[in-house]
């Protein structure tokens, strides 16, 4: 089965919205019903227009429902500003502040290894993520721990 593969602003919406921490059904329900009173005061970033959002995955086709169940999904493009933006969204890190951006690359972000696997899954369309140097006996200490490593990610193209 292939994965979910969604448009920039409809994956970000997904991206903000999980980040209110409710339930998967829950954020469904509400984003159905256009009531986002529930989520605003929880998500990362309040004012995005939800709404608008929502329509633009109507218009796309995009299976946003589906995308927030699973939590996993592919982005169809991305260009560096959504990345940064995802990074924010999905594991709380900031430009300058948790990572350096060098041109269509971003170095030092540190991950969890389960982590650095996701964003491939994500991203890897477009983006390689390269995980840091470690011993390949220490793969194991890591997918198991909260550890973070170094991770560079950078333009296939």
């Amino acid at each position: 089965m292939s994965r979910v593969q969604l448009s920039i602003p409809v994956a970000l919406l997904v991206e903000n919205v999980l980040t209110s921490g409710e339930a998967s059904e829950l954020i469904i329900d509400c984003l159905q019903r256009k009531d986002f009173s529930s989520l605003l005061s929880n998500i990362k970033e309040p004012v995005m227009d939800l709404a608008e959002r929502l329509d633009t995955a109507v218009e796309v086709g995009d299976n946003w429902e589906e995308a927030i169940r699973s939590g996993v999904y592919e982005f169809k493009f991305l260009h560096i500003n959504a990345l940064k933006r995802l990074l924010y969204f999905r594991f709380g890190l900031k430009a300058d502040q948790d990572y350096i951006q060098e041109d269509l690359s971003l170095r030092h972000v540190h991950l969890t290894l389960r982590e650095t696997e996701l964003l491939q899954v994500l991203v890897g369309r477009q983006w390689i993520v390269h995980e840091g140097k470690q011993d390949i006996q220490d793969k194991d200490k890591y997918r198991d721990a909260s550890l973070r490593i170094p991770v560079h990610i950078r333009l296939k193209y």
